[in-house]
C-alpha cells in the first residue's frame, strides 16, 4: 500500500502556502538550499535553539555524522559541525508552515529519517502545535541507533490524536545534544526528508511476512503463517485471508475476534484450516492478501505479498554452520567467547563452526597471516564490527550481550536451523595432510536432491582446532588489566565490566580460520538435476606461519601463538547471488560439513580407519569429558577404547549391546592428560577411529 499511496502523492504539486490543506507535503526539492517558504529553524516557543538547520543533497567539509552518510536527495539536516560546547545552542528545531487538518480524523505523517544518535544521549523528536505555533506538544521519540548511518524511508507516526480535525497546524522535528555537551561530547547529527502529512483510507491491511522457509518436501501438508499490517485508521477486528498456488484457485479462511489490531500494528496470521501440501517436486508461487476487513468492508490494499517455495522429494539432515568475526584485540569478543564455546560444545554432533580472526580494534597475528580470504569474507557479509556472526549467513550476535534472543546465537537457534534440512548432502572423501609436501588435501561429493541452476558455489575452509598466544597481546585487555590473581575478582579489562576469570579467552582461540581453498572465491558448481553429484578435490601448500609447526624465527608472528596439530575442513555450499523463484535470498548457505585431517599423527599400532559406524564427538578439543554421538542402523555390540599416542590403551567402556537409533556415549576424559587421543568405536560390523584433544 505504501508504494501505491507514494504513487499518487508524488504525482501533487509541492508548492503548498500557508494554511494548505491535506495532503500536506515537503521534499526540499523546490527550495533545495534555502528553509522553505512559511519553516522557521530554531522556533521560539518550544526551543531558540541554534538555527542549525541546513539544507542541500551534500555534506559541508568538516561535518561530523555527515561524513558518513550516504548522499541523498535534498533533504534537512542539523549536523554539530562546530561541536558546540554550551548546551543552549545545542537543542535545535525545524518547525513547518501552517497547514490544516479539517475534516480528517485520521492524520498519518510519513517521512525519510537519518539519525545515528552516536552519543548515545542525542534525542530527536516530532513535536505538533494545533494554535499555529504558540504552543507546542511532544508527539514521539524519533527511532535511532549507533553505529547506524543508513536512511530510513517510509517511516510513519500517527498524529490523529493530536492533529486530528484541526484548522492550524504545524509540525516540528528537534535534535537536543544537551546531555551529551554536558558530559564533554559532540554531537553528530539528524536528516529528515519526504514529509507527507496525509489521511490514511479507513480500511487498509497488508500481509508484510510469511513464516515458512523456502524448502518443501513432496506430499507433505505445510501451514502458512505470517504478519500483517494496519496501515489504515480504523482497528481491525475480522478479515479474511487468502492464497493461491501457481495462480491456481484462492482458498480462504476468515479470522474474527483480533484484538489490538489498531493503526500502524501488525497481527499474527494462520491458516491451519487450509494447509498446503506440493504433489510434485518443483517451483511453487504463493500470493498471500486480505479482505472482507471488519465484516466486508473493501481492502484498499490491492497489493499481494508473494513468496517462492521449492519441493524435493527427500529433505537431508542440515548441519548448521557460524561464521564468527572475531579478534584478539576486542573486548566485546572476550565477552562473547563464553557463549561461543558453550553452544559450539553442545552442539559439535550437529553444527559447525568458523571464526575469522579480524583487526578490530587493533591487531590481530592471525589476521595477518590470513588476510588474503577473510578481508573478502568481511566484505561478502559487510562487517565492520567485532564480534560479528552469522548462522548459515543470517546474522546473529555470538554473545549474550544481545537482550533480543532471536538474534544471538543459541542453541535453539542452531537446533531451529538444523530443523530446516538441506537439498544438499555433503560427503566428505578425503581430509588428509601430507608432512612430506607439508600440504592438504581434501575431496568431497556434493549430491543434491533438487533441480539447482549453475551459479551455486561450493566454499572449503581450513580451520585448526586450537590455537593459543604465548602472550597477552591485546589492545584493549592486556594482563595489567585485570586483577591478580587472575580469577578472584570480577572486575577486569580496561573496557570495564569484564570479569577476570575470563582472562585465558584473551590467549586461547578455537575453530580458527587457516585458509579457505582455492580462495575466498570459492569452486562455481554446475547446473543440478535431482540426484546428480558433483565432486571437488583441492589441495593447498602451506604458504603463511602457522605456529608450532614452524621453526622459531625472531619476531616473526608465528612465535607468539601455538597451534593444535589437529584440525578440520569445513566444506559448505553457498549461494552468493539467491535463486528469486526458489525463495532463496542471497548469501544463503544450504549445507555445511566438516572432516578431521588425518596423517597429522598417530598412535603407534592404530591406524586412522572408518570402515564402521561413523561418530562425532562434541565437544573437541575437550578439557575434560566428551560425548560420542552416533548412529545403529541394527542391534549391535559396542565398545569404546581411547588409546595414547604411544599406542596405550587408557580409556575402555564396554557397552553391550545397544539397540538401533541414535546414541551418545560420555567419554570421561578427567583423569587423562593434556594432548592428542584416538578414540576407537567397535561395533560387529567394523571399526572407526578418531583423534580426541585434550586440552585445559
Amino acid at each position: 500500500m505504501k508504494k501505491l499511496l507514494f504513487g499518487a502523492i508524488l504525482s501533487i504539486s509541492f508548492a503548498l502556502g500557508a494554511n494548505a490543506q491535506l495532503p500536506y507535503l515537503q521534499n526540499f526539492e523546490v527550495t533545495q538550499k534555502v528553509l522553505p517558504a512559511g519553516w522557521s529553524a530554531g522556533v521560539a516557543s518550544y526551543h531558540p535553539g541554534n538555527a542549525g538547520w541546513q539544507f542541500n543533497n551534500t555534506w559541508p567539509a568538516g561535518g561530523r555524522w555527515l561524513t558518513y552518510v550516504a548522499t541523498h536527495t535534498y533533504c534537512a539536516f542539523v549536523d554539530d559541525i562546530d561541536a558546540n560546547t554550551k548546551p543552549s545552542v545545542d537543542y535545535d528545531t525545524l518547525s513547518s508552515s501552517a497547514f490544516s487538518c479539517a475534516g480528517s480524523a485520521h492524520v498519518f505523517m510519513t517521512f525519510d529519517l537519518n539519525f545515528n544518535n552516536y552519543t548515545g544521549v542525542e534525542v530527536g523528536t516530532i513535536a505538533v502545535s494545533t494554535d499555529g505555533g504558540k504552543t507546542w506538544k511532544t508527539a514521539a521519540t524519533l527511532p535511532s541507533a549507533s553505529p547506524d548511518v543508513t536512511w530510513h524511508n517510509g517511516l510513519v507516526a500517527d498524529l490523529s490524536s493530536l492533529i486530528g480535525n484541526q484548522t492550524n497546524v504545524k509540525i516540528a522535528f528537534t535534535w537536543n545534544n544537551v546531555a551529551a555537551v554536558q558530559q564533554g561530547y559532540p554531537g553528530w547529527g539528524m536528516a529528515v526528508d519526504n514529509i507527507n502529512i496525509h489521511t490514511p483510507p479507513n480500511y487498509s491491511v497488508a500481509a508484510v511476512s510469511q513464516n515458512l522457509m523456502p524448502m518443501m518436501q513432496v506430499n507433505k501438508s505445510y501451514v502458512f503463517s505470517g504478519i500483517a499490517a494496519d496501515s489504515g485508521g480504523n482497528a481491525i477486528t475480522s478479515m479474511t485471508m487468502n492464497y493461491s498456488v501457481n495462480g491456481g484457485p484462492v482458498k480462504s479462511q476468515n479470522m474474527s475476534g483480533i484484538g489490538g489490531f489498531t493503526s500502524l500494528t501488525d497481527t499474527t496470521w494462520t491458516l491451519a484450516s487450509i494447509p498446503f501440501k506440493p504433489l510434485a517436486a518443483g517451483n511453487y508461487t504463493v500470493k498471500y492478501w486480505a479482505t472482507n476487513l471488519n465484516g466486508g468492508n473493501p481492502n484498499a490494499n490491492t497489493d499481494t505479498l508473494v513468496a517462492h517455495f521449492y519441493a524435493i522429494d527427500t529433505i537431508q539432515v542440515r548441519e548448521a554452520l557460524y561464521e564468527e568475526f572475531t579478534g584478539q584485540s576486542c573486548v566485546y569478543c572476550l565477552l562473547a567467547a563464553p557463549n561461543m564455546d558453550t553452544v559450539a560444545d553442545n552442539n559439535a554432533y550437529n553444527s559447525t563452526i568458523i571464526r575469522y580472526h579480524v583487526p578490530i580494534p587493533e591487531r590481530d597475528f592471525m589476521y595477518d597471516a590470513t588476510t588474503p580470504f577473510v578481508n573478502p569474507r568481511e566484505a561478502y557479509y559487510g562487517v565492520n564490527a567485532a564480534p560479528d556472526g552469522y548462522l548459515d549467513a543470517y546474522y546473529l550476535y555470538p554473545g549474550g550481550l544481545q537482550p533480543n534472543a532471536a538474534l544471538r546465537y543459541s542453541s535453539t537457534s542452531v537446533q531451529a536451523e538444523d530443523e530446516i534440512g538441506s537439498p544438499f548432502k555433503i560427503t566428505i572423501t578425503k581430509a588428509k595432510y601430507v608432512a612430506s609436501k607439508d600440504s592438504f588435501e581434501v575431496s568431497a561429493n556434493i549430491k543434491s536432491y533438487g533441480n539447482f541452476p549453475a551459479g551455486l558455489t561450493a566454499q572449503i575452509v581450513l580451520t585448526i582446532d586450537s590455537l593459543t598466544y604465548k602472550y597477552d597481546l591485546s589492545m584493549e585487555d592486556p594482563r595489567p588489566s585485570f586483577q591478580p590473581p587472575i580469577g578472584s575478582s570480577s572486575g577486569g579489562s580496561i573496557q570495564g565490566g569484564a570479569p577476570d576469570f575470563l582472562y585465558p579467552y584473551t590467549l586461547k582461540y578455537t575453530h580458527v580460520a587457516e585458509e579457505m581453498l582455492p580462495s575466498a572465491s570459492g569452486t562455481a558448481l554446475a547446473a543440478f538435476t535431482a540426484g546428480q553429484s558433483q565432486t571437488i578435490s583441492l589441495q593447498w601448500k602451506r604458504n603463511h606461519p602457522w605456529g608450532s609447526y614452524d621453526k622459531p624465527v625472531l619476531q616473526r608472528d608465528s612465535d607468539f601463538y601455538d597451534s593444535s596439530a589437529t584440525g578440520q575442513f569445513v566444506v559448505f555450499v553457498q549461494s552468493d547471488n539467491g535463486i528469486s523463484t526458489m525463495g532463496i535470498p542471497a548469501g544463503s548457505i544450504l549445507q555445511s560439513n566438516k572432516a578431521g585431517f588425518s596423517g597429522m599423527k598417530k598412535a603407534a599400532g592404530v591406524e586412522e580407519i572408518s570402515n564402521g559406524v561413523p561418530f562425532k564427538m562434541y565437544p573437541n578439543p575437550t578439557n575434560n569429558n566428551t560425548n560420542l554421538a552416533f548412529n545403529l542402523d541394527q542391534d549391535q555390540n559396542v565398545t569404546v577404547q581411547v588409546y595414547n599416542m604411544l599406542g596405550e590403551v587408557v580409556y575402555t567402556a564396554n557397552e553391550g549391546m545397544l539397540s538401533s537409533g541414535q546414541h551418545t556415549i560420555m567419554i570421561n576424559g578427567s583423569t587423562l592428560n593434556n594432548g592428542v587421543y584416538l578414540v576407537r568405536l567397535a561395533t560387529d560390523n567394523g571399526l572407526t577411529v578418531q583423534r580426541l584433544l585434550i586440552q585445559r
